[in-house]
């Protein structure tokens, strides 16, 4: 007879599949998902519980199958496209909770949670509470946009706690629970809107990611006088870098010239570049290659990017940003397209389901450019005061007066805690020596170079300095950076940063732990190898599909291990009750359940002779002695003899 929690549990497991499904926008999720759980709450088919072995190797495949086929398949611009390794886990996840449920022990009615509810119970919460449904799933309930899933969750698994504890008056009792849950559900909704926020905040430290205006990884296409990702920095990875020799510790995300009325840095207002496979050559290895520097030559001779000052990125987010070297004259990567934002921020148009990864190579023949009046433009709110200031460091040549102010901005303390008067924040900054972090000392360095009449731009980026091995590097959401372009009378571009040196006094207290170290070392390797097997087509399937069939088989054998050791189980047990069953019946016991062997020995009828109730109490001896012994076969089958041969000697007696 199935239970009201049993109930409760399918509908709650078809509400996960049906979120699921909504979510990574599979269809079969869902079809599969509520199929499996209604096959789960008849149990026509006996199924073992899951070992630590199997829920590996399924929760493994299901990383794999999704890194490698989810995102091929997945709809563009959904969560699986953009994220099957995730989505796989959480499939996997699924089935493995579908699994618990139709391996589950019977219910009991004294118990309020036994071990398989709760673990559907948990894991399954979380994930209908942490993975944020889809717009389209939404309603509106009582003027607040509602999440049906998140708010019949809750429910649903209250119930099935409830249930078999409320047996017999459940349908008295539900209306009591039902309306104060209905009742507080905007309340509820609106604090799992709060909460979900910080909550998954911490556990994005845990894996790659990024996205909004303010990127969690550090870098924002437009950047303010105001705290942001400087203030708040993070050790997450961002990027590894592999290159035999460094060319620059400097990777562009944007060039910025335009300080407006709200201290917010601005690109200059000039027509979009973009680039397509049409501009670019088509590599050996899948690759495109695009000109992105400033040398006449729309292509070099020869690609140099296994030479030593070529540079291979690895992008550990989702964003499409590309960063470059400022020397940057070729860009190489598995994208259709390169396109230069607003925001002066290059943009790939990635290949579905291909990694962030692109190459740098230097421009063999950077030529000088034309001078632009946006790069010499003062804000608003500059006066007399900041222009003598400076004019204090004019010098003789551009470089004479860049080194002026370099020298000025580097002698500066480094601290993320700045108290600037509110109404003029620049003016004390500037004018007061007070200690800043990196986007104070640039922007006052662009001011005071273009104030002598240097085009200058502002640059935002990162600054590349944790070295793991001697051609590997990693960057991190901390190293967020911003520095200085200046040119020089001949119209080439110099690279100058303008940090107080103490900024490194500053990652003293966001070093990277030695976990994370081994992990990119070790991840860096990993990657290595993986582009060796790459390389060609045939070696990549043989890989892919290789790996998803040995796992597939690990699973299988490691099943049917499981079966045939509970199908032995099960016969010995079998064995041990037949064999007291035929003692209770040749020696005319009452069937007590409760009894053990040593309450029967204890327990045995008066009036039967001494000589019958002493070979009794030794076969109860021997029994209580052998039944669960380590040797179970042997003593089951030394059992079985004692009792024949107990049988042949001593003919019970009736009553």
């Amino acid at each position: 007879m199935k239970s009201a929690s049993d109930l409760f549990l399918t509908l709650f497991l078809c509400l996960l599949s049906l979120h699921l499904g909504h979510t990574t926008e599979f269809a079969v999720v869902i079809w599969l998902g509520c199929a499996l759980s209604v096959l789960a709450f008849f149990r026509w088919v006996t199924v073992e519980p899951p070992t630590w072995g199997l829920t590996f190797v399924l929760l493994a495949t299901g990383a794999l199958g999704g890194s490698q086929i989810l995102e091929d398949w997945a709809l563009e611009g959904s969560w699986a496209e953009g994220n099957g390794f995730g989505a796989g886990l959480v499939l996997s996840l699924l089935l493995y909770l579908i699994w618990v449920f139709a391996a589950r022990s019977t219910s009991r009615n004294d118990r309020v949670l036994d071990r398989e509810t709760q673990t559907v119970l948990v894991l399954g919460l979380l994930l209908l509470l942490l993975i944020a449904p889809p717009d389209h799933s939404l309603m509106s309930l009582f003027g607040v946009r509602v999440a049906p899933f998140t708010v019949l969750g809750p429910l649903l698994a209250t119930l099935a706690l409830m249930a078999n504890r409320c047996s017999g008056v459940l349908s008295s009792r539900v209306l009591l629970m039902l309306v104060p849950l209905l009742l507080m559900v905007p309340l509820t909704f609106a604090g799992l809107r709060l909460s979900q926020g910080p909550v998954l905040g911490g556990l994005a430290n845990l894996f790659p990611a990024g996205g909004g205006e303010y990127s969690p990884t550090g870098f924002s296409p437009f950047q303010q006088l105001r705290p942001s990702s400087f203030v708040r920095p993070t050790n997450r990875a961002v990027m590894r870098l592999e290159s035999e020799s460094l060319p620059s510790p400097y990777l562009v995300g944007n060039r910025l010239v335009t300080l407006d009325d709200n201290l917010v840095w601005l690109a200059a207002e000039k027509p979009q570049v973009s680039l397509n496979v049409l501009d670019a050559e088509p590599l050996a290895n899948g690759d495109y290659r695009y000109a992105v520097g400033t040398s006449p030559a729309s292509r070099a001779p020869e690609p140099a990017q296994d030479g030593p000052d070529a540079v291979t990125i690895r992008y550990l987010g989702n964003e499409s940003y590309l960063f470059l070297n400022p020397d940057t004259g070729f860009v190489s990567g598995r994208f259709s397209a390169m396109t230069k934002s607003a925001a002066d921020v290059w943009l790939a148009a990635w290949e579905r389901g291909t990694e962030r990864r692109w190459s740098l190579e230097p421009d063999p023949n950077p030529g000088p450019q034309p001078a632009d009046a946006t790069q010499l433009l003062l804000p608003s709110f500059w006066d007399d005061d900041l222009q003598a200031r400076s004019e204090s460091f004019q010098a003789g040549s551009r470089a004479a007066t860049a080194a002026a102010v370099l020298n000025h901005f580097q002698g500066r303390g480094y601290t993320l805690s700045t108290e600037f008067d509110p109404d003029r924040p620049f003016h004390d900054f500037f004018l007061n020596d007070k200690d800043a972090y990196c986007f104070w000392s640039a922007t006052g360095a662009t001011l005071a170079l273009r104030a002598n009449g240097i085009p200058t731009r502002l640059v935002g980026g990162y600054r590349v300095h944790e070295q793991l091995t001697d051609s590997l590097w990693v960057v991190r959401g901390r190293d967020a950076h911003s520095w200085v372009e200046w040119q020089d009378e001949a119209g080439h571009w110099q690279t100058m940063d303008p940090t107080p040196a103490s900024i490194f006094g500053f990652f003293g207290g966001y070093q990277s732990s030695p976990a994370s170290q081994w992990y990119h070392r070790l991840a860096g390797k990993w990657q290595g190898f993986i582009d060796w097997l790459s390389e060609a087509a045939f070696t990549a399937n043989l890989v892919r599909y290789g790996g998803l069939a040995i796992l597939v088989f690990l699973f299988g054998r490691e099943y049917r291990r499981l079966r045939r050791k509970m199908q032995q189980t099960d016969t010995r047990a079998q064995r041990w009750q037949r064999l007291w069953e035929r003692f209770l019946q040749v020696s005319r016991l009452p069937p007590v359940p409760a009894w053990t062997a040593r309450v029967y020995s204890e327990n045995l009828p008066a009036d039967w002779p001494e000589e019958r109730r002493q070979a009794t109490r030794q076969f109860l001896a021997r029994y209580d002695q052998l039944r669960f012994s380590a040797q179970e076969e042997t003593s089951l089958q030394t059992l079985e003899a004692a009792l024949a041969d107990w049988q042949k000697s001593r003919k019970p007696r009736a009553g």
